[in-house]
C-alpha cells in the first residue's frame, strides 16, 4: 500500500508521493477516466468541456459540448469517451476524430457510467439531492434502455463494476451499495460512512474498493475482507480538496488519479496496488 505520513504534525494523512498532475487549465474537473489506447486521462468541466491529460501533466481539449455540465466518464476499447451531461440529461459519445453525439435515451441526472463486457452501459441517475428518487439505468448496445426496478436511491453517484457485481455510491446514505446484476434483487449495503459525502469508487486488483469523499477531504480503501483504511485525510484542503472521483491509470494501472473539485486540479500518487482492469468493449 501507499506510504502515508502526517505533515507538519498537524494530523494530515497524505501519501508521501502525492503530487499535482494538472492545474490552471481545468474547469472544475469532477471525474477522471483512464484510456489505455491513448495512455491519457480524460476529465470534464462544468461548461461542457472534456479534457485529455497526459501523465506528464500536458492538458489538451478533446471536445466541448455547449451548454453541458460533464460529470462521469467512461472509455471504450476504441478510445471513444462516454460522458454524462447533467445539463442536457443524456450521455454523449465522443469517438476519435468525431464530433460528440448523444448516446442512448434521455436520463434525468446522469452522473456516472460503467461498461460491461457485453457493451451495456450502466448509468447512475442521481435524482434530487434531498429525495430518495435516484436509480440505475442500463443502456443496451441497440440504444434501448431499462431502469432497474430497485428502491429509490439517495443521490446515486460513482460506481465500479466487478464482473456482474455493481458497486454504487449513495451519497446521502452515506453508503456504498452492492447489486448483483445477474441475480437481480435490491441493493445491499456494503459500508456506511457517517459524517461523510462519498462520491467516487474504484476497484483494485486485490478486490479492494477505493472510496473518495467530497467531504471531508478523505480517501478510504475497503479490503476484500472488510477492513477499512484511511489512505488520505486532508482537513486543510491544501493537498486534496473535495475529491469527487478517482481512477487507476498508467500502463501498469499503478497510479491513482484524484479529481479535486475544490482545488481545480488533478493529483496522483502510487497506491502500492494495481487497479482492476476495466471492461472495454467497442461501442458502435
Amino acid at each position: 500500500m501507499s506510504q502515508t505520513e502526517p505533515l507538519d504534525k498537524a494530523g494530515l494523512l497524505i501519501p508521501s508521493d502525492l503530487s499535482v498532475l494538472a492545474e490552471g487549465l481545468l474547469d472544475h474537473p469532477e471525474c477522471v477516466a483512464w484510456c489505455p489506447r491513448t495512455q491519457s486521462i480524460y476529465c470534464g468541466g462544468e461548461a461542457g468541456q472534456i479534457y485529455r491529460v497526459a501523465l506528464d501533466g500536458t492538458v489538451a481539449p478533446l471536445a466541448h459540448i455547449r451548454g453541458g455540465f460533464i460529470c462521469g466518464l467512461a472509455v471504450d476499447g476504441a478510445g471513444s469517451v462516454l460522458a454524462c451531461d447533467v445539463n442536457h440529461g443524456c450521455l454523449w459519445r465522443v469517438a476519435p476524430d468525431e464530433e460528440p453525439r448523444p448516446y442512448g435515451p434521455p436520463i434525468g441526472y446522469p452522473n456516472y457510467p460503467v461498461l460491461d463486457a457485453s457493451g451495456n452501459v450502466w448509468v447512475s441517475d442521481s435524482g434530487a439531492y434531498d429525495e430518495a428518487n435516484g436509480g440505475i439505468v442500463r443502456v443496451d448496445p441497440d440504444g434501448s434502455s431499462e431502469r432497474l426496478p430497485i428502491r429509490g436511491l439517495r443521490f446515486a453517484n460513482g460506481m465500479a463494476l466487478d464482473g456482474t457485481v455493481l458497486y454504487v455510491i449513495e451519497s446521502q446514505g452515506p453508503s456504498v451499495l452492492r447489486l448483483d446484476l445477474a441475480a437481480g434483487g435490491q441493493p445491499e449495503e456494503v459500508l456506511v460512512l457517517p459524517g461523510t459525502v462519498p462520491d467516487g469508487l474504484a476497484l483494485d486488483a486485490e478486490s479492494g474498493l477505493w472510496i473518495s469523499c467530497y467531504q471531508p477531504n478523505r480517501v478510504y480503501r475497503l479490503s476484500s475482507v472488510g477492513d477499512l483504511e484511511v489512505i488520505v485525510d486532508d482537513w486543510s484542503g491544501w493537498h486534496v480538496a473535495m475529491p469527487t472521483n478517482l481512477a487507476f491509470a498508467g500502463s501498469e494501472l499503478d497510479v491513482l488519479v484524484l479529481a479535486n473539485l475544490g482545488a481545480l486540479h488533478l493529483c496522483t500518487f502510487r497506491p502500492g496496488v494495481r487497479g482492476l482492469p476495466l471492461q472495454r468493449p467497442v461501442l458502435v
